[in-house]
């Protein structure tokens, strides 16, 4: 997966995601639960020729430590399911 980021700030962050989508309601649901975060939401301009764009605004803190600490929570998350996955074999 690759970002480019559009638009940065302390407390904004807006990024495009090139070729994936699939990760970005879990970011999102993720960041909803954190006090810190005011708002975060992510769209298609268009299916046929646009990339998903990601915004993220958090009310203290910075927004890209906040996406970072919520992506390293996600993979905590991934990977304690891989190793459930793997006992029960």
């Amino acid at each position: 997966m690759e970002i480019k980021i559009k638009k940065e700030s302390e407390k904004e962050m807006e990024f495009e995601v090139i070729k994936e989508k699939t990760i970005l309601n879990p970011l999102k649901e993720k960041l909803l639960e954190y006090e810190e975060v005011e708002y975060a939401e992510w769209n298609v301009p268009h299916p046929l020729v646009g990339n998903p764009e990601f915004y993220v605004r958090v009310k203290k803190g910075k927004a890209r430590n906040v996406l970072k600490k919520a992506v390293k929570e996600l993979k905590k998350e991934v990977e304690g399911l891989i190793k459930q996955l793997e006992e029960s074999e």
